[in-house]
């Protein structure tokens, strides 16, 4: 099971709780397959309540950044919400596991990554993770962000089809993918 802080231990603005957190954390970990050996870090900054995540890969560990927002219920205000937590560290926790796989490849940084990239990668994680049983994905959700970013076509829906059932996809592949999907045209 992979090693798991969550900062602030306390939380004073929203009713979260740290080891709650760290629970999801470790449960996620483990099913999207990230070793014992690494340690996962999250930071969750109370104050900003927009729904917001990132991780990065640092030293073999990984760091995630979470605005309050992200875990919040959308019912009520200030109070956590398990699934949200739950999709959006799952997110963040098997980006982190493709990063530090060298077969996966070496994907840019996410703040230099192209839309449609995003898009791509975003439509095989939460492909997978569906899978995984950690969230219940939303294809409809997904394809239409996909479509948004790489047109409206026969094309663009069969490769968005690949990227969510794709198991074992490597970066080269969903470049190509989302490559060979932003190059179909457009149909009316």
């Amino acid at each position: 099971m992979a090693r798991v802080s969550v900062s602030p231990e306390t939380f004073n603005l929203v009713n979260f709780d740290a080891p709650t957190i760290a629970g999801i954390a470790e449960d996620v970990a483990v099913a999207v397959g990230l070793g014992s050996d690494v340690a996962v870090s999250i930071t969750v900054d109370e104050a900003a309540m927009l729904g917001k995540a990132q991780s990065r890969v640092e030293s073999g560990g990984v760091i995630v950044e979470a605005t309050g927002g992200a875990f919040e219920s959308l019912r009520k205000a200030r109070d956590f919400d398990e699934v949200r937590c739950r999709s959006i560290l799952g997110q963040a926790l098997l980006r982190a596991r493709d990063r530090l796989d060298p077969a996966f490849g070496d994907p840019p940084a996410d703040d230099v990554l192209s839309v449609q990239l995003e898009v791509a990668w975003a439509t095989t994680i939460e492909g997978r993770l569906h899978r995984l049983g950690i969230i219940t994905g939303r294809p409809q959700r997904r394809i239409y962000h996909f479509r948004v970013r790489h047109g409206f076509s026969d094309g663009v829906d069969q490769v968005f089809q690949q990227l969510w059932d794709g198991e074992h996809l490597t970066w080269p592949e969903i470049e190509a993918a989302s490559a060979e999907a932003a190059g179909d045209p457009v149909k009316a």
